[in-house]
């Protein structure tokens, strides 16, 4: 018989998405720091990320209705992915 394995994480706590934004982002190898050594929240990260794919979508003539939702929904769309283990 075959039988579905799905992975729970492993952490119960799951921090609020105001919380998160504030944490430093963390990866296999430790805190990540900008080229001053300064760590780096979640919320420094969306910012660049968002300004990187705000740029990508004005370089190929497209444009945003409304940034502030585009901004939400990708903060969210990360939020819900991240691993808080």
């Amino acid at each position: 018989m075959l039988t579905n394995h799905i992975r729970q994480k492993t952490s119960i706590y799951q921090p609020t998405m105001k919380h998160w934004l504030r944490m430093c982002v963390k990866d296999c190898e430790g805190f990540v720091c900008d080229k001053k050594g300064k760590q780096i929240t979640h919320d420094e990260y969306v910012d660049f990320f968002v300004d990187r794919l705000q740029n990508l979508i004005q370089k190929n003539d497209y444009r945003l209705i409304d940034e502030k939702q585009f901004k939400n929904e990708i903060s969210t769309f990360i939020y819900t992915l991240s691993d808080n283990t």
